[in-house]
């Protein structure tokens, strides 16, 4: 096998694995944002029950970095998230957001748990105890919220991701203790779609040319001698006589078949004869 043969098979092989690598997620980016979304277009996690004899429940600090300028990105494209929080003891709940060096300056000092780990593939939750004591104030008493909702019954917070450093918070909502609280989680992904079908175009595209490449790199040579050596024996032709012309059906391709011509007779030479005698005279 000839060795550019060799590369594309190789090549051609990459490639498929490259495109099978790149149709597998784009099938199920596909596949998520078309069945796994709510109406609201949010993939939302189980509920998760969430107490704490403290002040307040937090998130630990949220560094999110995703560029100073993402103007380019289209409108409702960006990240967003949701909380959603219902009180299982019947009390009023304030759920916000906030930078978190506000929040730190508000709860400084006050007895709270921060929640480590939200429990996304298990029901158990992390804690982390903060000791302290009540707050100076009612969180709703605060004017640094990016984000809030304060109320009875079911509160949804959606929040469009910004840089920054960020915490969330649930707490009563008048700053009281022992809070409890089911709550969920969600984000929705305005670019998924056009990463999804990305990955699906680039996938086919690479997969399509390494199986042609696979096909010619495969594909037998040709061979190279004369194709003379290779052209079909033919049945050989027969002269037929001046101004014969050939009839159909004949053999010999068309040709009748005939009798060399039997050329004329050519009269015998004679054989050569003596020259006649001539008679002498006798001598007087």
């Amino acid at each position: 096998m000839r060795p550019l043969k060799i590369v594309s098979i190789v090549v051609g092989a990459i490639l498929v694995l490259i495109g099978l690598g790149l149709l597998v997620p784009g099938g199920l980016l596909l596949w998520a944002h078309g069945t796994q979304r709510d109406d609201s277009g949010f993939f939302e996690s189980s509920s998760r029950v969430m107490s704490t004899s403290g002040y307040a429940l937090a998130t630990p600090d949220i560094d999110l970095h995703i560029g100073s300028d993402i103007g380019w990105v289209p409108k409702g494209a960006t990240l967003a998230i949701r909380i959603r929080a219902v009180s299982t003891s019947g009390d009023d709940l304030f759920v916000a957001i906030a930078r978190t060096d506000q929040i730190s300056e508000y709860l400084g000092s006050v007895e709270r748990d921060e929640v480590a780990d939200f429990g996304w593939f298990s029901a158990a939750l992390d804690y982390l105890h903060v000791a302290g004591g009540a707050p100076s104030s009612p969180p709703g008493d605060q004017g640094f919220w990016a984000a809030r909702r304060q109320g009875p019954g079911t509160q949804t917070l959606e929040w469009e991701v910004q840089q920054g450093n960020w915490t969330a918070v649930i707490m009563n909502a008048d700053g009281s203790a022992d809070v409890n609280a089911s709550v969920s989680l969600g984000a929705r992904f305005g670019l998924l779609l056009p990463i999804g079908i990305g990955f699906l175009i680039a996938g086919i595209v690479l997969f399509a040319l390494g199986v042609v490449l696979i096909v010619v790199g495969a594909r037998p040579s040709r061979p190279t001698g004369s194709t003379a050596a290779y052209a079909p024996a033919t049945q050989p032709q027969m002269p037929y006589p001046p101004g014969q012309a050939p009839q159909q059906g004949a053999p010999y391709g068309g040709r009748e078949s005939f009798q060399p011509p039997t050329l004329p007779s050519q009269p015998q030479a004679s054989p050569p004869q003596p020259p006649p005698e001539t008679p002498h005279q006798g001598s007087g």
